[in-house]
């Protein structure tokens, strides 16, 4: 790692120690070094860790490479290579990035990673298809207020097909209550493809993002997805596309992580936070 000069030496080793605990998936110790408020969002040591799992992030190697103050705190710039499963091309994509962490000015000094969903969940077999339209939710991800899918929409049909899952997309909980897509003008929660209308040429296939609002923290054990109108060319009417029921599995506990040996024990200095 190189090191800054702006950082005291306490605080380049608790980033360090931070992102190293991630780069070893020592989840659990990464997670007692947050703050207070964002352990408290995330939950649990399982549900931080589904954040990293559900995208396979494996952090190659990293060096702290910077720092600056602000009102919140102090940040710390970290160059990371990292590997991650890219959804939307479906398979293993690799990027530099320079990620900021903050540190907390109040002893004693704990991590600010915000920005996380709560929980995430990769998906399989969440598919549906109806004149010739097969779509396949990839990604849930659970944010306070909000449900954020990653949805596959292919074509495997003789005409071309517009897609318009706003207008009567629903995601469904196990009471059965319906939540619908978030209409923004920020392209962060609301993909401008799939809002204006996407068409969609045989034999092609998009994957965007779908923001459901929910309750704030939305527990539910299992979730059922509608989509729609699509509208192939030609006569014909609307239709839609509706997914089976999806059960979510309970998160993992961190003695399930270690037992499956995907979870390893910090060293103790880690482990306390010191």
């Amino acid at each position: 790692m190189e090191a800054s000069g702006a950082l005291t030496p306490a605080q380049k080793s608790l980033a360090g120690q931070y992102v190293e605990a991630l780069r070893a998936h020592r989840y659990a110790a990464a997670f007692a070094l947050l703050e207070a408020p964002e352990r408290r969002y995330f939950g649990s040591p399982s549900n931080f860790a589904s954040v990293f799992r559900a995208d396979r992030v494996e952090i190659e190697h990293f060096r702290i490479v910077g720092s600056r103050e602000s009102p919140l705190g102090t940040m710390v710039f970290v160059r990371e290579r990292v590997s991650f499963y890219d959804y939307a091309h479906q398979g293993i994509a690799r990027a530099d990035m320079t990620v900021p962490y903050g540190l907390t000015t109040a002893a004693p000094a704990r991590i600010k990673d915000p920005y996380h969903p709560w929980r995430a969940m990769a998906v399989k077999g969440l598919v549906g298809q109806s004149g010739g339209v097969h779509i396949s939710v990839r990604k849930l991800s659970f944010f306070t207020g909000r449900l954020e899918a990653i949805v596959t929409f292919a074509n495997t049909g003789p005409q071309t097909v517009t897609l318009l899952p706003y207008g009567r997309s629903v995601v469904r909980d196990q009471g059965g209550r319906a939540y619908t897509p978030l209409a923004t003008r920020l392209p962060s929660l609301t993909d401008p493809a799939l809002f204006t209308g996407l068409r969609l040429a045989p034999n092609s296939q998009y994957t965007g993002v779908m923001t459901f609002g929910t309750p704030p923290r939305l527990v539910t054990s299992a979730l059922a997805f509608d989509f729609g109108p699509l509208l192939a060319d030609g006569p014909g009417e609307p239709f839609e596309v509706t997914l089976p029921p999806y059960a979510l599995a309970p998160a993992p506990s961190v003695a399930d992580l270690v037992s499956s040996h995907r979870f390893r024990e910090p060293p103790g200095d880690i482990a306390r936070g010191a």
